[in-house]
């Protein structure tokens, strides 16, 4: 009985004697899910951006969007962080203390993410081969195809990309090519729930025969429609609601004797028929390099068009396509 006592009290000591396990770090999910949706994850990039270069300006030309872009961006993350972060002193921008603290957390946490989505097995240009079919304008084709292929050649060896120009009006359409490239006013009718990439900014010219020297430098809407005119009209359904948003200067091209699915028709059509078209200015500055063609800015406002791309989120998941909005990126900033 003494011994049984005896290695009982030992046992009891062995059992006070052993630490307790200690409970693994816990997260609190509850608070956790709560906090994150108050912010929009997309803009924690933007956010690290802006705590270094300190300059909206700066934030905007590295992610090749534009000022006002980037101003809304920081509207959010001060609502969602409830802070200033960016505090205009004079001609100096300063951090807040928050923002401060914000620096090194924001740094490691946006490298887990990083790694955390990343490829395990990461698409490989070189020996790979990948099939990427985008729908835009005829000059949109024109302006980017010659640059893609100039890359690929070196980079992606293997890599088919073709161009189409295929309706889109819904969703069912945007899921069945890669991506679609067209103005921003037109690709937000899709909604949210498309991924969405800014490649350039261009605004609204009206091209006349190089003959043509009885018009101004610049002309009104008045002018315009006085004068015999040809357009681009993608579709002869689509509606003039649609329209709009592919041409802001479409409220005043109400007279067009003659309409065209191609903008690079109408540089001859312009130089031969001598009546006026409007295009962006990219494409005017191609026909001019072809057509005896003057441009001529216009007065009216907005003229200002924002080319992005679109895909379908069910396109993330297609080997390549990631690596290809990289090569859409680099090739829109060669554009300029």
């Amino acid at each position: 009985m003494a011994r049984r006592r005896g290695s009982g009290a030992v046992r009891d000591r062995q059992h006070r004697d052993v630490a307790p396990p200690v409970a693994a770090a816990t997260v609190d999910e509850r608070g956790l899910a709560s906090r994150l949706r108050r912010v929009n994850l997309d803009l924690l990039p933007i956010l690290y951006e802006l705590l270094h270069t300190r300059s909206v300006t700066r934030t905007a030309r590295s992610f090749g969007m534009t000022q006002p872009a980037v101003s809304r961006a920081l509207r959010q993350l001060r609502a969602a962080f409830e802070d200033e972060l960016l505090v205009s002193l004079g001609r100096n921008v300063h951090l807040t203390e928050r923002a401060e603290a914000l620096i090194g957390p924001l740094q490691r946490a946006l490298g887990e993410i990083d790694l955390l989505l990343r490829p395990l097995n990461p698409f490989d240009p070189a020996t790979e081969a990948a099939h990427i079919v985008i729908t835009t304008a005829d000059y949109v084709s024109l302006l980017l195809a010659p640059i893609l292929a100039q890359i690929c050649t070196a980079e992606a060896p293997l890599a088919v990309f073709e161009f189409v120009n295929a309706p889109m009006r819904t969703a069912e359409d945007l899921a069945r090519v890669d991506f679609l490239i067209a103005p921003r006013a037109f690709g937000e009718t899709f909604g949210k729930r498309v991924g969405s990439m800014p490649l350039w900014q261009d605004d609204i010219v009206c091209i006349a025969a190089a003959e043509n020297t009885a018009l101004p430098d610049r002309v009104t809407p008045e002018d315009y429609q006085q004068a015999r005119h040809v357009g681009f009209q993608p579709n002869p359904r689509t509606p003039p609601s649609v329209y709009a948003l592919l041409q802001p200067t479409s409220s005043f091209e109400t007279g067009r004797f003659c309409t065209v699915p191609d903008f690079l028709v109408l540089g001859a059509i312009v130089e031969r028929a001598d009546c006026l078209a409007l295009v962006p200015r990219k494409v005017a500055q191609e026909l001019a390099l072809s057509r005896a063609l003057r441009m001529l800015e216009i007065a009216y406002s907005p003229t200002q068009i924002f080319i992005d791309a679109y895909w379908s989120l069910t396109a993330n998941a297609k080997r390549g396509h990631v690596w290809f909005r990289n090569i859409l990126a680099r090739a829109a900033m060669r554009l300029g």
